[in-house]
């Protein structure tokens, strides 16, 4: 890694794109890679499998992802012993709302301000080439 401190602003931003590039470039080699290697030593449709590679243990996890359309979902799911329902209810913050309360109506956000935490996320940066 260069010395950053000493590196103007232009210097920075032309090693970010060089950086990122680079890392884009590891990144499809490396699929590329883990792709070969999944077709060489298969999958499962779920769940994974262990194999010997010398003195590398290679896991293959093969996984399934659901989506549903819900309301045809509740209208069949009642053929289903209660029990037995594959549905969900999730009760979550509506972080629209929170950022609309506490920006404009501070007497209302008090209320609930206890119930909840603010915390700083990662600062995104993007650079342009000319």
């Amino acid at each position: 890694m260069e010395n950053l401190t000493g590196m103007s602003v232009d210097d920075l931003a032309k090693y970010w794109l060089a950086i990122k590039s680079a890392e884009r470039a590891a990144q499809t080699e490396r699929v590329e890679v883990e792709t070969e290697l999944i077709e060489r030593l298969g999958a499962r449709e779920e769940g994974s499998q262990t194999h010997d590679a010398g003195p590398y243990k290679i896991t293959v996890t093969g996984k399934l992802t659901y989506k549903a359309d819900v309301p045809e979902l509740l209208t069949l799911a009642d053929r289903l012993p209660e029990h037995l329902r594959p549905i969900k209810t999730e009760t979550k913050l509506d972080e629209a709302g929170a950022k609309y309360l506490r920006a404009n109506e501070p007497e209302l956000w008090r209320l609930i301000a206890p119930a909840i935490t603010i915390s700083p996320a990662k600062t995104g940066l993007s650079i342009k080439e000319p």
